[in-house]
């Protein structure tokens, strides 16, 4: 059971319930005396303090999913033409006033630890991460409205009351608001405790802050604010992690997300996760939704869809996106499926392979339920954790900072290098690094029919070519029997020649065939009719079936075998030479392949000035280039307005807050 997670059902069931449901005089009402007088009850207050944050208006949904609509990825319903999925929504959209309501109720549960943090009779040394993790929310929640709605109503004591003191406040300016964060996140850095002694990543750390913070002060940095001098303080920030020696990147980039959907914590790499509990079969789950939105679309509830897990799969990659990764780059394939399930067989996974064309078929696939452990899969609940801050996000910020300080020093190219090496799957302290990869397969047979529609998807073998590694698997039509997409699972390293490509199973001597398995001889595809031990003697006829005296197996021919040819790339994996202005479009680019769908994109194009710009421009590219199927994708990038920038203030604190104004076009 995860800690946080646990201490919230503690609330649920404990100290909320009532104790004499039937009594006519309550005795269960605490007092703040009472309800903050003890270690436990700070600490379930303080689990109350995280609980925003899985709601579904924070990351168990808004955030996850439609808050990823943007260069990376579009959202994949052409009904959906309202919404923020579609930037097209007014200051009453029930998702930007739910993302405003989950802030708040977090900051009003903070502002109630802190106030009453010291009613408890504990050690400062339990007291202090307490108090410093409650801090760090409040901080992190007012970042969350600042960096979406800019000036917002500052408040850091309970509410007393519903009197007009007390909920008629006035927007802040927005430099303020930031003050406040950074001093909150300031002071909880020195009380929080090291994550090797959390041992896990769903609570907040001294380093995670120090992260945030990096972020937060490169926010700043950037658009609107511009506050130059914040480079500095990021990176100073972002160097407090690194040089903590906590952490470190996993050497696989898709282990690190597996972890993320078995409950696994890698703490050296995911240092702050929203954690997500069950399938909500015991009335206790929590509201994650995370790969049931954007995730790979399996929209089937029986079968083998109830083995993958149910999945909307409202988010599509972009062009840009996808060809942003070199040649041998191990995320592209992890976060942009390059299949979808085929569900006819109710027993077993079967991916259709898509082909070099279909890049706007791919779904959002960095979080996808096939990869965690859970038997009764819910439809609308996942237990898969979502990341708030990585390692990697911590190094890019480094690079970032230091480029703008210094230009692309020592420094910055260590930062950005150890990431892009991890993400090529190579030793992330391995400098000098470059790699040669199979970069495709194709189909040189159009004419091959045949195959089984009953097996899983076929192997290829890739052999030679001085290389090691490469694997790949095709997709059999389930209409014609021919093979229509061959898939590279593994791109291999060391390649100097295209190596030789062979599709499906050969035929071997003295080998035991089952009933309907398949194999080739020569250029023909053979099914095995009747079970048995081959002879010495393979099959060769060119229609009907072997003599059992001769094969001992019966081999049935089934059609012409598949053939196909491979090619191969080289990838300089470590970045040099660059100047100052390469080196930051570098980071962008880099950031959007190593954090794609994290909700992250926004924000970064917002603080770097390019929102608007770059989402007109993707809108016009789907729509002129992703063909028929796929061209209402753009929809949301050609809505997007100067306003966008910012969200509006939502309708509920309009109506309420007589001194709230709204933000410009809206």
């Amino acid at each position: 059971m995860k800690k946080i997670l646990y201490l919230l059902l503690l609330i649920t069931t404990g100290l909320f319930s009532c104790k004499k449901f039937l009594a006519t005089v309550p005795t269960d009402n605490l007092l703040p005396e009472e309800y903050y007088d003890s270690e436990a009850k700070l600490l379930n207050a303080l689990a109350g303090v995280y609980y925003p944050l899985e709601t579904a208006s924070m990351y168990g949904n808004f955030l996850n999913s439609d808050y990823n609509v943007s260069d990376e990825a579009f959202y994949q319903r052409s009904a959906q033409t309202t919404g923020v999925p579609a930037y097209n929504f007014d200051y009453a959209d029930a998702s930007v006033g739910g993302l405003w309501q989950q802030c708040y109720i977090g900051i009003e549960r903070a502002n109630m630890l802190i106030a009453n943090i010291n009613k408890a009779n504990i050690t400062e040394a339990k007291r202090s991460p307490i108090l410093g993790e409650a801090l760090f929310l409040r901080g992190y929640y007012y970042f969350l409205l600042a960096s979406n709605f800019g000036d917002v109503p500052l408040k850091t004591e309970p509410t007393k009351s519903p009197s007009a003191e007390d909920v008629q406040l006035p927007r802040t300016p927005l430099k303020q608001v930031y003050a406040q964060i950074l001093a909150d996140m300031t002071r909880a850095e020195g009380l929080t405790s090291r994550i090797t002694d959390l041992g896990f990543s769903g609570r907040v750390s001294k380093t995670t802050v120090e992260g945030i913070l990096a972020r937060v002060c490169l926010t700043m940095a950037g658009a609107p604010l511009k506050d130059e001098a914040k480079y500095a303080d990021a990176r100073a920030w972002a160097l407090k992690v690194k040089e903590s020696g906590e952490h470190r990147l996993n050497p696989s980039y898709k282990q690190l997300f597996v972890n993320m959907h078995q409950d696994l914590y890698d703490i050296k790499d995911s240092m702050w996760e929203v954690e997500f509990k069950g399938n909500g079969a015991d009335g206790l789950g929590s509201n994650g939704r995370v790969g049931s939105l954007g995730g790979i679309q399996m929209q089937v509830a029986t079968g083998i869809g109830l083995k993958i897990g149910y999945s909307y799969g409202f988010l599509h990659t972009t062009a840009k996106l996808f060809n942003l990764f070199q040649p041998g780059d191990l995320r592209r394939d992890w976060n942009l499926a390059p299949f979808n399930y085929i569900a006819t067989y109710p027993d077993r996974f079967y991916y259709n392979y898509y082909t070099a064309a279909q890049i706007y078929n791919r779904d959002a696939a960095k979080f996808r339920r096939e990869a965690y452990v859970l038997d009764n899969k819910n439809q609308n609940t996942t237990p898969i954790n979502y990341p708030l801050l990585r390692y990697s996000d911590v190094l890019l910020m480094l690079a970032e900072a230091e480029n703008h300080l210094n230009g692309p020093t020592a420094i910055a190219y260590d930062a950005i290098n150890q990431v892009r090496r991890r993400g090529f799957g190579l030793d992330p302290a391995t400098t000098g690094a470059s790699v040669s990869v199979v970069n495709g397969v194709t189909l040189a047979t159009a004419g091959n029919t045949g195959y089984l529609l009953t097996i899983n998807n076929i192997p290829v073998t890739l052999s030679g070519g001085g290389g090691s590694g490469a694997t790949a698997e095709a997709t059999v039509s389930t209409s014609t029997g021919k093979v229509i997409a061959i898939s590279i699972t593994n791109p291999g390293k060391g390649y100097t020649s295209a190596p030789t490509v062979t599709i499906g199973t050969a035929w071997v001597s003295n080998t035991d065939y089952a009933l309907n398995s398949q194999v080739f001889s020569g250029n023909n595809v053979y099914t095995v009719t009747t079970a048995g031990r081959s002879t010495t003697t393979a099959p060769v006829q060119t229609s009907g079936a072997s003599s059992a005296a001769v094969t001992g197996a019966v081999f049935t021919y089934a059609g012409l075998r598949a053939t196909a040819t491979a090619t191969i790339a080289t990838a300089v994996v470590d970045l040099s030479g660059l100047s100052q202005a390469s080196f930051q479009q570098a980071i962008e680019d880099e950031r959007s392949r190593e954090l794609c769908f994290e909700a992250l994109r926004r924000p970064d194009l917002i603080r770097w000035g390019k929102w608007v710009e770059t989402m007109n421009t993707i809108g016009a590219d789907i729509r002129a280039n992703a063909g028929a199927t796929f061209s209402y994708g753009g929809l949301a990038g050609s809505n997007v307005l100067p306003k966008h920038v910012l969200f509006p203030i939502p309708a509920a604190e309009i109506t309420v807050n007589k001194q709230a104004t709204q933000n410009p076009g809206w």
